[in-house]
């Protein structure tokens, strides 16, 4: 069993405590993943502007949806004025995507530590590592806002399918990416048997998650029992290096 006491590079955001202890948890998120604040003159105060559309957009498509939120709504919550709101975001959709890809920048932060590890880290205690990894990506889908962007992107996607594929690009595709890279040294230093890393990497996301992303699209406020997560995570990776390991 591995030492629970050791410190690795992988017990940064999500170690030990499971989800409802980790920085992941609260529904302000402090990351900014748009490019919005790259224009020439957007100083502290249209930062500060564009960060409270961001924040009311975010938590007015949590409480009330896409369809029913309005500009004025928005507005109405950050304070600001439309100006502001057309120059940096353009319309509703722009603001939407702006809060998706702040969202997923926010949620890849989080495994920041992991990444810059490297699967050296990662071999050090394998099952412990996948485990810490499997739960963070498992838990960001009990996230409100999480939720809400999916609940978004089905039933909006038809209607803007540039910002449904530029979810994929921002968040699943760049996790999957780093799982593959991950899997594949590690199969190469003979710590697992993967003859197809990115494969593998959708397989364990796949496992990790289970019906839980089902379920939150379709009972959003159904509440997640994180013992029960944790539990079922925990079998998902021991199932998945009962298969991949030499």
């Amino acid at each position: 069993m591995p030492d629970k006491g050791a410190s690795t590079p992988f017990q940064g955001g999500i170690a030990g405590g499971g989800i409802a202890g980790s920085s992941i948890a609260g529904s302000g998120i402090a990351g900014l993943g748009s490019g919005v604040f790259d224009k020439p003159g957007c100083g502290p105060r249209g930062q500060a502007r564009c960060r409270a559309l961001l924040d009311a957009a975010a938590a007015l498509f949590v409480e009330k949806g896409f369809a029913l939120t309005s500009l004025s709504d928005i507005l109405r919550q950050a304070g600001g004025s439309r100006t502001t709101l057309y120059e940096h975001f353009g319309d509703k959709e722009g603001l939407f995507r702006a809060v998706m890809e702040r969202h997923c920048d926010r949620v890849l932060e989080e495994m920041s530590s992991m990444r810059a590890a490297g699967p050296a880290a990662m071999a050090e205690e394998l099952e412990e590592n996948l485990y810490r990894v499997g739960l963070h990506i498992a838990g960001t889908l009990t996230m409100p806002e999480t939720t809400a962007i999916l609940r978004i992107l089905v039933s909006e996607g038809g209607r803007i399918p540039d910002i449904a594929r530029a979810f994929f690009q921002v968040g699943p595709e760049k996790t999957i990416g780093w799982l593959a890279d991950c899997f594949r040294e590690l199969s190469e230093a003979g710590r697992l048997r993967v003859d197809d890393p990115e494969g593998a990497a959708h397989a364990f996301i796949g496992m990790v998650v289970g019906d839980l992303l089902t379920k939150r699209l379709i009972l959003p406020d159904e509440p997640v029992s994180m013992e029960e997560l944790e539990r079922y995570v925990r079998q998902s990776v021991r199932l998945f290096l009962a298969g991949t390991r030499p």
